[in-house]
């Protein structure tokens, strides 16, 4: 019979079935359970610590190394890292040319698309029947010896009509008939522009900016501002001030324009800029080679000018002037005193007569092109890496010689395909 305190204890092995049956009994009856796992740990550190003593006696059997052998290792490592950034440069190169030479091919394959385009216009142009129904015949002479210009006539209208800019006389003739002589044309427009000179048409045709165009006579003007709905643009007195300088002085440099006005007129400038009625045509010889100014195309359009020579001279512009209606000059109106100053500081001023040749810009960028033609496409740096591609090319080919067997005796040799470096 167990006491009491045998009956209450009671132990846990971790694995019953691996041990006998009696020792299983005997676990049982103990009051402390059985402890593998530290012998089993016991075990396995005399094991390691064993293998470190066997392994201390290999280890200071290690030379050492002395400071050249650790500089020879550095410069061996040293020497392969440069070696790896020379041949990733040959890849970027090889990269970089190819990329070169893929836009290359885009480009001339872009400009061979296009040249066949033209030539393909060309033919179809030359060949389109109904064009050539459309084109003028040569006039004939009328039994009263002039001649017979209808049909050049309707060919100009139908032209001039589709043109929303002024069209010269060669570029009519190139569009009609460059074999036709010139004075049938000029003729042939002199006629249209009396006939629409005739009260009972409410366009006119006018030559102006270096060409023809029809225009709305300014009787009929308001009725064509109701149809389009176009929104008026007014110039200021110093916009308009200003662009009277540019001109009549032009090139106008914006210094002799600010000596003429007396204010600084950089703000009017732009303005002008912005819509277009003077543009920049070079640079003065002065020091700094302040800009210059000169009126466009739309100038002549905007203001109905055939040519700058068209306006009016200074004293004729000068003579429009009213003159004064009272005899108290401090009681006269500021906007004529104003011009009449103006007028006669243009007719005064002498420093915007530059001697200004516009070619000046075209030889500076001939100049410049030469230049750049004459940089040298080869470069010390692309003849290395040249010369380190073939080095490779020939260190590739020694390397298959030598993984290839040679060839049996008196049989037939193979071919070996090339290979990429």
């Amino acid at each position: 019979m167990k006491d009491e305190k045998d009956q209450n204890i009671v132990a846990f092995i971790e694995n019953p079935y691996g041990l006998a049956n009696l020792e299983v009994s005997e676990a049982q009856r103990e009051s402390e359970p059985l402890e593998l796992d530290e012998e089993v740990d016991a075990i396995d550190m005399s094991a390691l610590s064993r293998e470190l003593e066997s392994s201390e006696p290999e280890m200071s059997e290690l030379p050492d190394l002395d400071e050249d052998q650790l500089a020879r290792i550095s410069d061996a490592i040293g020497e392969a890292e440069t070696e790896q950034a020379e041949i990733q440069e040959v890849l970027s190169a090889d990269e970089a040319q190819d990329a070169a030479a893929e836009l290359a091919a885009q480009i001339a394959e872009d400009e061979a698309i296009a040249a066949q385009l033209a030539q393909d216009a060309a033919e179809q142009e030359g060949s389109d029947q109904e064009l050539l129904a459309a084109l003028p015949k040569a006039p004939e002479v009328m039994p009263n010896g002039e001649l017979d210009l209808q049909e050049m006539e309707s060919c100009l209208e139908a032209l001039l009509f589709m043109s929303d800019k002024p069209v010269s006389v060669e570029k009519l003739r190139d569009l009609l008939g460059p074999e036709l002589p010139l004075p049938v044309f000029q003729e042939a427009i002199s006629s249209l522009i009396d006939r629409y000179k005739a009260n009972h048409h409410g366009f006119e045709l006018v030559a102006v900016a270096g060409g023809f165009q029809f225009r709305t006579k300014p009787g009929r003007a308001a009725l064509a501002k109701k149809l389009a709905k176009i929104q008026m643009q007014r110039l200021s007195s110093g916009a308009m001030e200003t662009l009277a300088i540019i001109a009549y002085k032009q090139p106008a440099m914006k210094e002799d324009i600010d000596k003429i006005r007396g204010v600084d007129t950089s703000y009017f400038i732009r303005g002008l800029l912005d819509k277009k009625l003077v543009q920049i045509t070079g640079r003065s010889e002065l020091p700094g080679r302040p800009m210059l100014y000169s009126t466009t195309q739309e100038f002549l359009e905007v203001f109905g000018l055939k040519e700058l020579s068209a306006m009016p001279p200074l004293h004729e512009v000068e003579k429009m002037i009213p003159a004064s209606q009272t005899a108290n000059p401090e009681e006269e109106d500021p906007r004529v005193k104003e011009m009449r100053r103006l007028v006669g500081q243009m007719k005064t001023d002498t420093s915007t007569n530059l001697i200004y040749n516009p070619r000046e810009d075209e030889k500076i960028l001939k100049e410049i092109r030469e230049k750049v033609n004459a940089i040298p496409v080869s470069t010390p740096y692309l003849e290395m890496q040249k010369e380190l591609e073939k080095q490779a090319a020939l260190v590739a080919e020694d390397q298959v010689e030598q993984i290839l067997p040679p060839p049996p005796p008196g049989g037939e040799q193979g071919v070996l395909a090339p290979m990429n470096p």
